[in-house]
């Protein structure tokens, strides 16, 4: 039960905030306007971003300690980096 648990927070929840970004990415310009679009997706980004790095850190320590579900915390750190990867690929 608790291993079902923590795959669904460290799966689900940076999976969602990956949806969310990807999200207001594709919301046409005239909903939201141009500048405010960009700065929800960069605020989400960076946001994530920092999360992301927070969490492979913590994937590292968990690893040294011998935790054997220190992968969770990378997988979570990954979906993390997708929206930084891609503003940094569009730009």
């Amino acid at each position: 039960m608790s291993t079902e648990r923590n795959k669904l927070r460290h799966i689900l929840i940076p999976a969602l905030v990956t949806v969310v970004f990807f999200f207001v990415v594709s919301l046409p310009v005239e909903l939201l306007g141009c500048r405010n679009r960009g700065l929800i997706a960069a605020v989400i980004a960076i946001v994530a971003g920092i999360t992301g790095i927070g969490a492979s850190m913590k994937a590292v320590v968990e690893k040294i300690r011998g935790d054997s579900n220190s992968y969770l915390w990378m997988v979570s750190a990954l979906l993390l980096a997708i929206p930084g990867i891609y503003i940094v690929l569009i730009a």
